[in-house]
C-alpha cells in the first residue's frame, strides 16, 4: 500500500508532516497526521478565493469590479509594490495575483473587500471546520501575539475534491477555481520531479521552515489529490525536496498500477 511505502520513506524525516492522497472517484485514502492544525501560510488563500467567488456568484460582487491600492496598503512579497499607485485592478486580477503569484497585497485587498467574517462563514458552510482566517498577510504584530491563520490537510483535500467534482459554490465557479490553480507559478515542491506535460491545479504555502503544497494531479490514467504539509523542518530546501520526493513516489505508484520501484 502507498501509506506503508511513504511511512517507510519518511521514517527518519527531519520535520513534522501531514499527508492526504486520494485517487479521485475512489474510496481509499492515504492519510497521515491529517488532523494536525498548523499555520496555513498561503494555503489559506484557497478559502479566500472561494469566499470571494461565492460573493460573485450571488451578485454581491463582480469579477469586473475595479479598485485601487495605495502605497500604505502594499506589503512585502507582492509584485504590486513595484507597480504604479494609480493603477486599478479588477477582482479577477486580485484573485489571479493571490493564487498564481501568491501576492500578499492582492490577498489583503480581497480581505478588506469581503471581510474576515465572510471568509470564516464560507469555511464553516462547506465544513472546512479546522480552518480559520484571523489576520492579514505579513501582519507581524499579530503573529507575535500568536494570532495566525490555521488549517489542516483534510480541509484542503475537501476543498480540492469539491472543486474537482463541481460542487464548491457550483460547477461554473468550481471549474474557474481549477483553471486558476493550474496557472500556479511555484513549481518548487510537488511538481518539481513530475513530468512537465501533466496538468496540476495546486497552491503552495511558504514560511520559514514550513512548506505546504496541495493540489489535483491530472494524468492520462487517473486523477488524484496530493496534499502535504511540512513544518519544523531542518531547512527550507530540505522540506521542499522532501515534498517533491513524496510527490514523485506517489505519481510513480499510481502510474505503475499500485506498484513501487525503489529508485528514490
Amino acid at each position: 500500500m502507498l501509506k506503508s511505502i511513504l511511512l517507510n520513506y519518511l521514517s527518519d524525516a527531519k520535520l513534522k508532516y501531514s499527508i492526504y492522497i486520494k485517487e479521485l472517484n475512489q474510496v481509499d485514502v492515504c492519510e497521515m497526521n491529517q488532523f494536525e492544525i498548523v499555520p496555513s501560510a498561503s494555503i489559506i488563500k484557497l478559502f479566500i478565493m472561494g469566499s470571494t467567488l461565492e460573493r460573485v456568484s450571488t451578485g454581491a460582487l463582480s469579477l469586473k469590479y475595479r479598485t485601487t491600492i495605495n502605497k500604505k496598503e502594499k506589503v512585502p512579497f507582492s509584485i504590486l509594490t513595484l507597480l504604479d499607485d494609480d493603477n486599478s485592478y479588477t477582482i479577477n486580477d486580485l484573485i489571479l495575483l493571490m493564487i498564481i503569484q501568491s501576492d500578499n497585497t492582492a490577498t489583503n485587498k480581497l480581505i478588506d473587500i469581503i471581510g474576515f467574517d465572510s471568509i470564516n462563514t464560507f469555511m464553516k458552510k462547506y465544513n472546512f471546520n479546522s480552518s480559520i482566517v484571523q489576520r492579514k498577510m505579513m501582519d507581524n504584530e499579530a503573529r507575535l501575539k500568536a494570532i495566525d491563520n490555521l488549517c489542516n490537510i483534510s480541509d484542503c483535500a475537501l476543498f480540492l475534491e469539491l472543486i474537482y467534482n463541481g460542487k464548491l459554490i457550483n460547477e461554473e465557479y468550481s471549474k474557474l477555481m481549477v483553471s486558476i490553480l493550474t496557472h500556479q507559478l511555484d513549481d518548487s515542491m510537488m511538481r518539481i520531479y513530475l513530468p512537465a506535460s501533466i496538468t496540476i491545479a495546486h497552491k503552495t504555502g511558504d514560511l520559514e521552515l514550513l512548506k505546504h503544497d496541495v493540489g489535483i494531479v491530472y494524468t492520462a490514467k487517473i486523477d488524484y489529490i496530493f496534499s502535504m504539509f511540512t513544518w519544523e523542518a531542518i531547512t527550507d530546501n530540505y522540506a521542499k525536496n522532501l515534498i517533491g520526493n513524496v510527490s514523485k513516489i506517489t505519481y510513480d505508484y499510481f502510474m505503475n498500477g499500485g506498484k513501487y520501484f525503489e529508485n528514490h
